[in-house]
């Protein structure tokens, strides 16, 4: 299962716990969060955010999945609970939610190819074969496909009226390119 479905899963588990049909979904600190700042119209909007991002990204066959919308991050509490809990439930391999509790919060690899990566994400290595593996990475990538995705991303989210975005959001990608000699990336 890869991360947007762990996480649909997730919210709906969270649905059918409010509607008394289910119990309460693990990790159960997120979920007493979520409970604390969702509605029901909130998590049904989250639930199709989730679903439209899954949905584009198989169509689009692309290998990096793009980051959860930080209007659905928000109120599941990625921005505020415990790092390493969060980094396990979306699915970060280990040496990377090492390598970020280390102190590195920022992509600040040195590169010699092209490096795609989900939004916000922070691998040890431009490399990472296990971010790879887990669809948060790609090297030697082609930037120009993930960028149209991104934009049919948006344009369907705006659909629904999700405008809300987190002060360190800046889409559902990062595109990391190698420094040119004397002109910086």
């Amino acid at each position: 299962m890869n991360t947007l479905e762990r996480v649909l899963t997730f919210l709906q588990d969270l649905r059918s716990h409010l509607d008394g049909t289910g119990d309460m979904p693990e990790p159960r600190t997120l979920a007493e969060f979520a409970l604390q700042r969702l509605t029901p119209m909130d998590l049904d909007l989250c639930i199709n955010i989730v679903e439209t991002e899954l949905v584009l990204w198989e169509e689009s066959g692309l290998h990096v999945r793009p980051a959860l919308h930080p209007y659905v991050s928000e109120r599941i509490g990625v921005y505020t609970l415990d790092d390493e809990e969060i980094g396990r439930f979306l699915g970060y391999p280990e040496c990377c939610v090492e390598y970020f509790l280390e102190g590195h919060v920022r992509f600040d690899h040195d590169l010699d190819n092209v490096v795609v990566v989900t939004e916000g994400f922070v691998p040890c290595s431009p490399t990472c074969r296990r971010a790879r593996q887990v669809h948060l990475l790609e090297f030697d990538a082609d930037p120009e496909p993930y960028r149209r995705l991104e934009g049919r991303i948006r344009t369907r989210l705006e659909k629904l009226g999700v405008l809300s975005y987190h002060s360190a959001y800046r889409g559902f990608y990062e595109v990391h390119v190698p420094e040119v000699r004397g002109h910086p990336p």
